[in-house]
């Protein structure tokens, strides 16, 4: 790998800059580049199991048989493809029969957390409808974990609804007032040398912590887990993955992040030759510019490549339905074609490979 700096982009003017800085797109950009991070992660069975066995509620996690959890059924989408629900949602049967609906909601603000309720509601009314219409007879009940990476924790009692409804004269609020109870993991709270989990979750969520809390320099120490991980290629895909956000994150702030930097973190991981195996920083710069055309919206030519990894993720869907149904109806096909959130796309072709039958899979479609 080579230790030769990446040249440094300066701004042209002091105005420059500060517009760079003050850009009404760059916090949704920070935003989304931290989402696509955790979805990535998180979305991974083994991780959220392991996350909700440490930072959930034990009196929940008893209730849950943790052999079956999966992705949420995509009945959760919207209509034509569009997503209902943005954050990571998991299904979790009970031991004792029905489900469990987890989600996991990111919240990156400082701010309070006032909004929260609103979206709690929203979201169960979401589930519960689709639930109806798929003609389920118990409702799933809903389990809301906030995975907060604000700089500062929150303080005081959790926002409820009755913040945001008129008071009487004795100051209680008026009405039947639906409260929806939620549980806010936050990330500033923890002690980074007392991370618990295991490896991949530890990775994560270290690396969260020092790329959301203004120590960026830091962010060697958090790759250390990477040592007890004993597959070479799961290590190596991990590695990647964090070099790719550490990046995206220095070039969010302003910062370039330069390949001798980066061999000198891996220095404790890798020995020389493995250190070969790790995307150079111009492969890794390809996929950061992927990832940051999708979160702010601006790179155009990066975006055409998204979109065709899209693409041709719904022609392989496509291919396998038929491979295993013999014929794909024409609204199916439509719906398919209509989607354009990886992710939500990713949940369908895990449900289409479990559904039985055609008409089971289009059912997740309504």
């Amino acid at each position: 790998m080579s230790k030769q700096k990446a040249t440094q982009r300066k701004p042209k003017s002091a105005k420059k800059a500060k517009a760079a800085n003050t850009s009404g797109s760059e916090p949704k950009s920070k935003g989304n580049y931290i989402d696509a991070f955790v979805k990535r992660i998180l979305g991974r069975i083994f991780v959220f199991v392991d996350f909700l066995l440490h930072y959930g509620d034990k009196e929940f996690v008893a209730e849950i048989d943790l052999r079956k959890i999966k992705p949420a059924p995509t009945h959760y989408l919207g209509k034509d493809g569009k997503e209902r629900i943005l954050d990571l949602m998991f299904q979790c049967p009970l031991k004792h029969g029905g489900d469990l609906m987890a989600v996991i909601i990111f919240e990156h603000q400082s701010r309070d957390l006032k909004e929260i309720p609103r979206r709690l509601h929203k979201y169960v009314s979401a589930i519960w409808d689709a639930e109806r219409k798929a003609g389920k007879k118990h409702l799933s009940a809903p389990y809301f974990l906030v995975l907060r990476t604000g700089k500062t924790p929150h303080r005081g009692d959790y926002p409820t609804m009755a913040d945001l409804l008129p008071k009487g004269r004795d100051g209680k609020p008026l009405g039947h007032v639906p409260e929806i109870r939620y549980k806010v993991v936050d990330l500033p709270a923890w002690d980074f040398r007392n991370l618990v989990g295991g490896p991949v979750l530890r990775l994560v969520l270290g690396m969260l912590h020092k790329m959301t809390g203004g120590r960026e320099d830091e962010f060697p120490e958090a790759l250390l887990p990477l040592l007890e991980i004993t597959d070479q290629e799961e290590k190596v895909e991990l590695t990647n993955e964090l070099l790719q956000f550490v990046e995206i994150a220095f070039a969010v702030n302003n910062r370039e992040l330069d390949e001798a930097t980066v061999d000198e973190a891996l220095k404790p991981i890798y020995k020389d030759w493995e250190r070969a195996m790790i995307k150079t920083l111009s492969e890794r710069k390809y996929d950061e510019g992927i990832a940051v055309g999708e979160a702010r919206g601006e790179a155009r030519g990066e975006a055409k490549v998204a979109g065709a990894k899209v693409e041709a993720g719904k022609n392989m869907l496509l291919t396998f339905l038929r491979g295993k149904f013999g014929r794909v109806p024409k609204e199916v096909e439509k719906s398919i074609r209509q989607m354009t959130d990886p992710v939500a796309l990713e949940s369908l072709a895990a449900h289409a490979a479990q559904s039985e039958t055609m008409g089971e899979f289009a059912e997740t479609l309504h």
